[in-house]
């Protein structure tokens, strides 16, 4: 737990940095949004670390039975564990933030994280405890219940959690991703970017609702939902009956925009 925390608040010190050094969008500094982010991120924090030691136990606990009921012992090397496991999470996460915006129960606390008019590092935060909570429990039905990973290397689901936390700080920075670099176009379905990620973000989500991927855009490419366009979209958050008011408490209670 202490590492994902370490992982994340490096890459949003990393995201930060960078937006102010190569920014996407010109002239924005700390703002409003960022400090209902990290105070949101800040409330959830002690939610998650119990959840993920709970996790943890089930994943790599002493009793076998407790486990997970498809025993993976089959795949012995390192590698093999770490592909199997980056990969499951990876489309498991996929398939979740298309339901979020799919099916209306989910999207009225998912739209809390799209809510912010002001997309960078900071945003990944931003989130409904419920969006929060389902999205913590992934790993534990995964790899505490479904599949037993008790034999895999001590190292190996804590990176694949970690990779997902580098994804999300990735594609949410407010940094320019111009195609005219071959680096970044080479990038742009190998890894979430901040080029993929904010067409997700656009306010016309109606017309252009997809690029659901939490790390590799090759899900929303092989499933239809991929939506990128060659430039960002000039707007972000909600609009009309869907916006919501801008603190901590009122996101989390859901409340309308006055």
């Amino acid at each position: 737990m202490q590492l994902t925390m370490v992982v994340q608040a490096s890459v949003i010190v990393l995201g930060m940095a960078l937006g102010f050094a190569f920014p996407r969008v010109r002239g924005v500094s700390f703002t409003r949004d960022d400090a209902i982010n990290l105070a949101t991120g800040a409330l959830l924090y002690p939610i998650r670390a119990a959840l993920t030691l709970l996790g943890v136990r089930l994943a790599q606990g002493p009793d076998p039975g407790l486990s997970g009921f498809v025993n993976l012992g089959v795949l012995v090397h390192p590698a093999f564990q770490f592909c199997f496991c980056f990969l499951l999470l990876d489309f498991a996460k996929y398939w979740l933030h298309r339901a979020d915006h799919r099916v209306p129960w989910l999207w009225t606390f998912h739209r809390v994280h799209h809510s912010t008019e002001n997309i960078d590092a900071t945003a990944g935060l931003r989130m409904h405890v419920v969006d929060f909570l389902q999205l913590t429990a992934v790993p534990i039905v995964l790899f505490g219940v479904v599949f037993n990973v008790s034999q895999f290397e001590w190292w190996v689901l804590p990176v694949a959690f970690c990779m997902g936390i580098v994804a999300d700080g990735l594609s949410h920075m407010n940094v320019a991703f111009p195609l005219t670099n071959p680096i970044f176009r080479a990038w742009l379905y190998v890894f979430n970017n901040p080029l993929f990620h904010s067409w997700h973000h656009t306010r016309d989500g109606v017309l252009c609702d997809g690029n659901y991927a939490n790390g590799l855009p090759a899900w929303d490419v092989i499933f239809g939902s991929n939506v990128t366009r060659p430039e960002p979209p000039a707007l972000y958050g909600l609009e009309g009956d869907q916006r919501l008011a801008n603190d901590v408490l009122r996101l989390q209670l859901l409340r309308p925009a006055p």
